[in-house]
């Protein structure tokens, strides 16, 4: 022990006699830093051209895709970033325009860390919904990663479930997400993801103009999935509430593109007799019997693309 201590005082004594040596070179030097890091946020805040940049990525987006993106005002993100604030980006289809993302602020960083394991990489901060989100996202060749947070997103503030599938939800979303895998060989994902629902609800609705739904409150909605070598398993996704009661499992093959992904899903549902009722008035082809334990049930199989229903 007394030679730790030792070897501290000597540590000490030789890093004072080197200071007081070097005291004005080490001025000299800091007073360098200084400048070069007051110039440099000077630069950062107040000459780059970040207005320039955000009307690069909006003309990248509507040459690229059917969208269009607009700003109100962009400037920097603190360290290095890009902030904008009061983000649309809309959808065109046909003569009408739909709204695809509303966020009050968008922030977009490098993902540093990332970067220096060979990563193109980046952090996204968004205000949104009455709701927050926070992604990163990176690739390196074909390989890529998504994780992601987002918290209290309000559904019903979502205008898109209206204006284009005629579906007034409501309730608050969480959603949780690691997902990692190659661009072009899906046997490669894994990851997971959680999905919540609080106080999940649906108005009256026109689905795409075609089918009526009734008026119903689903509750709490738990959706957990997993990912691993291409395969989106989804076990214990449960319903409640006063109106019915719901449980979902299955798989869903992963494939290029995303819309030949196979699925083999199995829903099982409990309406309360007044909205069995309901779905029978409202939706014609409700032909479907209960089982023996009370519960309707309905498989998905098929494809993104095409799914099909059956009994």
């Amino acid at each position: 022990m007394n030679k730790f201590w030792q070897k501290v005082k000597f540590f000490s004594f030789s890093l004072r006699d080197f200071l007081a040596e070097n005291k004005w070179a080490l001025a000299k030097a800091f007073a360098y830093l200084t400048v070069v890091i007051v110039f440099y946020f000077i630069f950062l805040w107040f000459l780059f051209p970040y207005n320039e940049i955000s009307t690069i990525l909006s003309n990248e987006i509507k040459s690229k895709t059917t969208m269009d993106m607009s700003v109100k005002k962009s400037e920097g993100a603190f360290p290095i970033g890009l902030k904008l604030t009061d983000v649309l980006i809309t959808k065109k289809t046909g003569d009408n325009e739909s709204p695809v993302l509303e966020a009050h602020t968008f922030e977009l960083t490098p993902a540093v860390l990332s970067l220096f394991k060979g990563w193109l990489a980046f952090k996204i901060h968004a205000a949104l919904y009455n709701g927050q989100a926070s992604l990163e996202m990176g690739s390196k060749k074909t390989d890529f990663y998504f994780d992601g947070v987002i918290k209290n997103i309000y559904i019903d503030r979502y205008s898109l479930l209206k204006s284009n599938y005629g579906l007034n939800m409501d309730g608050i979303l969480n959603v949780k997400w690691n997902i990692k895998g190659s661009l072009d060989n899906a046997a490669r994902d894994s990851g997971n993801c959680i999905i919540n629902i609080k106080n999940a609800s649906m108005g009256h609705s026109t689905l795409s103009g075609i089918l009526t739904l009734p008026k119903i409150n689903f509750g709490d909605i738990s959706l957990p999935v997993f990912v691993k070598d291409g395969r989106v398993d989804i076990q214990n996704a449960t319903q409640a509430s006063k109106d019915i009661n719901s449980q979902l499992e299955g798989s869903i093959i992963l494939a290029n593109p995303a819309g030949n992904s196979v699925l083999n899903l199995k829903l099982k549902f409990n309406p309360t007799p007044e909205m069995e009722q309901q779905m029978r008035k409202t939706i014609p082809f409700f032909m479907l019997t209960r089982d023996a334990s009370g519960y309707f049930n309905l498989s998905v199989t098929g494809n993104l693309n095409a799914p099909r229903f059956n009994q």
